[in-house]
């Protein structure tokens, strides 16, 4: 098996990427949460967000994309949960999550939750949905989408395009920022709100993965 090059346009984009995630780390460490349920355990999902973003990056960097595609999905659930929890969940539902690790809303009626609140109005995240989900599945659980990148004309191995490569890490990098802008403003800290906010080229409205 030879072992691929990336071309100079996503080496490009695994700069930003990591630049992002690097920023993302510096500012983390002076954020101070309240400790109650309803922030901290948000909070806690965000950063596994972020985590796995990060994750995305530096698996694509050493050109392991299958696994960085396969963690796309855990990205996104994380975040959803974790604004759900925040925004939408009773005292109730959050105490079920932390003793029994049980949500009973699948995933799209969090999402619909989420989204009759500002700044979740403009339906990115039911937009990831409907465009992405089925592509998320399949990364994550070995599906199509997987399998038909490990076939190099006759040979059986990861075959990642750079259009994929490209749409993968400015999602994983932009949701990482969404993620952080929603722990910014769990700690009332407007100013890194905006900052993240500016680092954004765009939330990920019309992903495909």
């Amino acid at each position: 098996m030879q072992i691929k090059t990336h071309s100079d346009e996503v080496k490009a984009a695994l700069e930003k990427a990591c630049e992002q995630i690097v920023w993302i780390r510096t500012n983390l460490g002076g954020i101070e949460m309240k400790g109650d349920h309803r922030h901290r355990i948000p909070a806690q999902l965000f950063d596994l967000a972020i985590e796995h973003g990060s994750g995305i990056v530096h698996l694509i960097s050493a050109n392991i994309c299958a696994s960085a595609f396969a963690l796309v999905r855990s990205e996104f659930e994380c975040f959803v949960r974790g604004a759900w929890l925040h925004h939408c969940a009773s005292d109730a539902e959050i105490e079920m999550f932390i003793a029994r690790d049980r949500i009973d809303p699948k995933l799209f009626e969090l999402i619909e939750a989420v989204e009759q609140h500002p700044g979740f109005d403009s339906k990115f995240l039911s937009n990831i949905k409907g465009s992405a989900w089925s592509a998320m599945n399949g990364y994550t659980h070995g599906g199509i989408h997987q399998i038909s990148r490990r076939l190099d004309g006759d040979y059986i191995e990861p075959c990642f395009e750079d259009d994929a490569l490209l749409e993968v890490l400015q999602f994983s990098a932009t949701m990482a920022l969404i993620a952080f802008a929603q722990i910014a403003a769990l700690a009332a800290r407007e100013d890194l709100v905006k900052e993240a906010d500016a680092l954004m080229v765009g939330k990920p409205a019309d992903a495909a993965v």
